[in-house]
């Protein structure tokens, strides 16, 4: 692509004199370590970096550099007001629109939006390829590639859906952060269906505000045409607001009686889920989910209705629920034929954690135990709320590491630890290895150990260094290591 075209009708405030209209483009990048040749190089001032110091690093593969500044280089440049907002501009022009050749599906929300884009994914999965990008990676067909992001940069992102388009792949359900939208990073895109699974108190150390979290969420719906589908979490208080500000076709889910997927009569019976759904006065009875939990109900419904928008028919899409995969570091149910459960899951906010005790707390079993902590350099005010939850819910609490940084740890575990009402029933453990091998080693028959904020991550953050962590081989090594021992309860 030349110049002149990457930056048809862009306001452009400077050129410098070597700039001219006919620069050979041939890769963009945001990224002094991935350059290639005949780079379009945009500088981006972040909160930690500034791209526009580091142009003395570039390689003779930068053919153009688009700036916000003058620049000392002897590289063509031009400069713009805000090179951020701009660059999804450029990247879905450069990548030729491929959202407008698949049906984009975005999800947002706190929670569920990687076990809905996920679900989304694996049911289309069995009519007609699909993707998906988010959390747990870029996944399609055979291909895996693990992503830093939840939701891709810009440049990233659009050269995924290219991909996509070029292995003749209609489909793609992708997350949707706040981040990702406050930061442009979706902007330009064109999506055929937007979900809204709900939000909850998280993310306020950079929203401030529960109000501006929610009015971040909100931009994907305002994104969306009148063509488009806008599917939304009925019982979210926040509904209201979102479907007044969106032109697009609003279909809502719930157990709100006015739903337009009603669902009701949910029935945990771990690991899987049964419910009934009312869909247009047609009832759809003793539905089987492979997933475990009241808030999985929510989230498979979600991607029912989406599907359902997209045209498949539910008929043939509603047996397939019985049959999806575990979600990737959500529920997952270590057993090595022990008398008692160990699951790890990556809930980290206040809801998520209330909904997973909440659900485990109707099997009949003897006790709950919960191995938790609270991130540092993240929202402080949630933490004695969850203290709060797990004094409400668990039998036995041990707070312990969950990717302290550069924080104090015993201040994160003091701030835990003044939600909780009980603290007879509390264990302090800093060393997160050492908090699971206690937890299961202590097991008692038919007990459940939950294990949360981590799920299926390989590291914890001490002071800028990560360090090797997973909780579930953590857990599996402990129960093997009891089983090689003999130990009498363990089968």
């Amino acid at each position: 692509m030349l110049s002149k075209n990457l930056l048809t009708g862009i306001d452009i405030i400077y050129k410098s004199p070597n700039y001219h209209d006919d620069i050979e483009i041939g890769y963009l990048s945001e990224h002094t370590n991935d350059l290639k040749p005949n780079t379009c190089f945009i500088c981006i001032k972040g909160s930690k970096t500034d791209s526009h110091e580091l142009v003395q690093e570039l390689t003779n593969d930068v053919v153009l550099i688009i700036a916000t500044k003058q620049l000392d280089t002897d590289i063509p440049y031009v400069i713009v007001k805000d090179t951020l907002e701009l660059t999804p501009i450029l990247a879905t022009r450069f990548y030729e629109h491929p959202s407008k050749k698949l049906n984009l599906i975005g999800v947002t929300g706190t929670d569920g939006k990687t076990t809905t884009a996920l679900i989304t994914k694996q049911l289309i999965d069995k009519f007609t390829p699909c993707a998906y990008i988010g959390t747990n990676g870029l996944k399609y067909l055979d291909y895996s590639l693990s992503t830093p992001l939840t939701t891709p940069k810009a440049i990233t992102l659009n050269q995924y859906l290219a991909s996509l388009v070029k292995e003749n792949i209609d489909y793609a359900s992708l997350e949707v952060s706040s981040q990702g939208l406050m930061t442009h990073r979706v902007d330009q895109l064109h999506f055929k269906v937007g979900i809204f699974t709900n939000l909850t108190h998280e993310h306020l150390d950079y929203h401030e505000t529960i109000d501006n979290y929610f009015l971040a969420k909100a931009q994907l719906f305002k994104m969306l045409d009148k063509d488009a589908y806008a599917i939304i979490n009925l019982d979210s208080p926040y509904a209201d607001r979102l479907i007044k500000l969106t032109k697009a076709k609003v279909i809502t889910y719930g157990k709100s009686l006015n739903s337009d997927y009603w669902i009701t009569n949910i029935r945990p019976e771990f690991p899987h889920t049964y419910f009934d759904l009312i869909i247009r006065d047609k009832a759809y009875t003793n539905i089987s989910l492979s997933l475990f939990g009241d808030y999985n109900v929510y989230n498979a419904v979600a991607s029912l209705a989406c599907l359902d928008c997209l045209g498949f028919d539910l008929n043939e899409v509603i047996p397939h629920l019985r049959q999806i995969a575990n979600i990737e570091g959500r529920m997952v149910n270590i057993d090595y034929g022990q008398p008692f459960k160990v699951i790890v899951d990556f809930a980290h906010t206040p809801y998520a954690l209330e909904s997973i005790l909440k659900n485990l707390k109707t099997l009949k079993m003897n006790k709950l135990t919960l191995v938790f902590g609270c991130a540092g350099e993240r929202d402080k005010s949630k933490r004695p709320i969850m203290g709060k939850i797990a004094s409400t819910y668990a039998d036995k609490i041990i707070i312990t590491s969950e990717d302290p940084k550069s924080e104090d740890l015993l201040i994160i575990i003091r701030d835990i630890i003044l939600g909780i009402d009980d603290i007879f029933k509390v264990a302090i453990i800093p060393n997160r290895k050492e908090a699971i091998r206690k937890a299961i080693e202590e097991a008692e028959e038919n007990e459940i150990i939950l294990i949360t904020g981590k799920g299926n991550e390989h590291y914890e953050v001490f002071n800028g260094y990560k360090v090797e962590h997973n909780d579930i081989e953590e857990a599996s090594n402990t129960l093997l290591f009891l089983q090689s021992q003999l130990t009498p309860y363990i089968i």
